[in-house]
């Protein structure tokens, strides 16, 4: 089946639009609309690493996670004296976890 062909002209005009509409929508917004815009990207991205991590790393209890200063720093404790990488990667994702939350609940 041959492949369509597209119209050069509506091509170059749909370019053309493309090409400033995210500058225009910019220019548009107040400094605190594009700084909510890019704490929602932000999170959005965060969101999908985290979630894939989840999905990679082992099964974790259901239990509500910790993410007060308290346990921060005893993860960062844990991180520093631990020797076998497999706990390296362990405590890491503990970190990562906690540290979402974090900014989740200051969102």
């Amino acid at each position: 089946m041959p492949a369509k062909m597209k119209n050069p002209a509506a091509v170059a005009l749909g370019r053309k639009g493309g090409k400033k509409g995210g500058l225009a929508r910019a220019a548009n917004l107040t400094p605190e609309q594009r700084s909510e815009s890019a704490r929602k990207a932000v999170q959005a991205r965060w969101a999908k690493v985290f979630h894939k991590r989840i999905k990679e790393a082992a099964p974790v209890s259901a239990a509500v996670i910790d993410s007060s200063d308290h346990a921060l720093l005893d993860l960062l404790k844990r991180l520093k004296k631990a020797k076998n990488p497999a706990e390296v990667r362990r405590i890491s994702g503990q970190l990562e976890r906690v540290i979402f939350h974090k900014q989740y609940k200051n969102a």
